[in-house]
């Protein structure tokens, strides 16, 4: 008799679980409806950023089912409001766009994808018009002060002239007078010599200054390239011993550099590259530079190599390496994604992969060798460390598996600048975090980044 009362018990609460069940369900269902009723009739109005809201709020409150009629119709006010900034373009409204279209994919088909592209496309275009056009004023304005400057310079000419035609009628009638006056016309002729001399020499540093800024322009795209020169030439002793003085000279290891950093450089000073290995270096950073272009524009990640390369060096100074080691980790970093190359261009650009395609994409780090055969042999272990191992995690659970030191240092390196740069970047279409909030998302995972590289990216930020 008891165990019938515990079977009937039981039998009521189950009755009433799925009754609760049914009724949550029915009454999403009937809010998501709702929803595209008012969907419905702001499209038929013509409010297409209401009728986007409410569509969105009918995918949201589905609970992850959503109806073929909400997709279909959402598919509809997403390509409306895509084609509504085309024409006036607001770069948040874009971000929340694609955002929701990661949240809800299936809404996403061709003529979406098409506008989305075409829309970025439009964006970079209209960059680079607003730069051309401030470069363009910019150079109007400095013609325009030359030549006010010229049209003075003239006038002043003019004067002088005029000035000394009415000297030379002065000295013609003076003629006859003393020496003294004869001694004080020929200095003011001299003075007029030496003003009218003046006036030319600052014309023509005028003109020598407005061709330097002309070509500016043009060596500004060599600059990057150049960058390290300056770095290799200006940095002091101080920079080489930033740890701190030297203690323990002849401990059980030899020399040994102080502080307690695992980065820590021998106390020896760096050796001195020799012309032919600073050459070498030279053309080794502009090969990498001009590799790192195509990898960006393979990933449509703009400029991330070089931000990514950048932070590795400053972090690499920062933590007490030699410099000339800390530029090899520069150029490398500029190629660590190299095997992007080697991934077909539609799965990069794709939306929605599947796991087979999600795998070849992860195995792009096998893929950079073929894209480094220009890589001198001395520092090629760099190189592939960088492209192979920028994956792994601290704990050991990234793609090989490595834990720890084992991890080579340009690959732990990278691992706490990308996530950095990405959590940081507008490329990143979720939470763009402030700088210092992108560190404490690093500082709260020790078992991926290394801490003590993560320690002094916050020194730096």
């Amino acid at each position: 008799m008891l165990q019938n009362k515990r079977f009937i018990t039981i039998l009521l609460l189950e009755i009433v679980l799925i009754s609760c069940i049914f009724a949550d369900a029915v009454s999403s269902f009937s809010l998501a409806d709702r929803y595209l009723e008012k969907a419905n009739t702001e499209y038929e109005d013509g409010n297409v950023i209401n009728a986007y809201k409410n569509i969105n709020m009918a995918m949201k409150v589905s609970n992850n089912a959503v109806p073929a009629n909400i997709l279909v119709f959402a598919q509809t006010i997403y390509a409306r409001r895509l084609e509504q900034l085309q024409k006036r373009y607001d770069e948040q409204a874009f971000i929340e766009i694609k955002t929701n279209l990661e949240q809800f994919p299936d809404v996403g088909n061709a003529t979406i994808t098409r506008l989305v592209r075409q829309i970025e496309a439009q964006s970079i275009a209209d960059e680079k018009a607003e730069s051309k056009k401030d470069q363009q004023e910019f150079f109007s304005k400095i013609s325009e002060s030359a030549e006010a400057t010229q049209n003075a310079v003239i006038e002043q000419g003019k004067q002088m002239q005029e000035q000394s035609q009415i000297m030379q009628m002065q000295t013609e009638e003076l003629r006859n007078d003393s020496k003294k006056t004869q001694r004080n016309i020929t200095t003011i002729l001299i003075v007029v010599v030496v003003i009218v001399v003046v006036i030319l020499l600052i014309t023509l540093l005028i003109v020598v200054i407005v061709r330097a800024s002309i070509k500016h322009s043009q060596i500004q795209q060599q600059q990057y390239v150049e960058a390290f020169k300056l770095l290799a030439q200006n940095q002091s002793q101080t920079n080489r011993l930033m740890l701190g003085g030297v203690t323990d000279l002849y401990g059980n290891g030899g020399l040994k550099s102080a502080g307690s950093s695992r980065w820590g450089m021998d106390a020896l000073p760096e050796p001195e590259q020799t012309p032919e290995e600073k050459e070498e270096v030279r053309e080794l950073a502009a090969k990498c530079e001009e590799l790192s272009v195509k990898i960006d524009q393979a990933t449509g990640r703009r400029n991330n190599s070089k931000n990514v390369s950048e932070l590795v060096y400053k972090l690499a100074m920062n933590l007490g390496m030699h410099q000339n080691e800390a530029m090899i980790y520069f150029c490398a970093t500029m190629v660590y994604d190299a095997g992007f190359l080697g991934v077909d261009p539609e799965l990069l650009a794709a939306k929605n992969l599947t796991d087979e395609q999600r795998l070849q994409i992860k195995k792009h780090t096998d893929l950079a060798d073929e894209y480094l055969q220009f890589v001198p042999k001395r520092y090629w272990d760099t190189f592939s460390c960088a492209a192979k191992m920028h994956h792994e995690n601290m704990d050991g659970s990234g793609p090989e598996g490595l834990k720890g030191d084992d991890i080579p240092k340009v690959a732990r390196l990278i691992r706490v600048a990308e996530s950095f740069i990405a959590l940081s970047s507008k490329r990143n279409y979720k939470q763009i975090c402030d700088k210092e909030t992108a560190v404490a998302k690093l500082e709260e995972q020790p078992e991926i980044y290394d801490p003590e590289i993560v320690a002094a990216l916050k020194d730096i930020v």
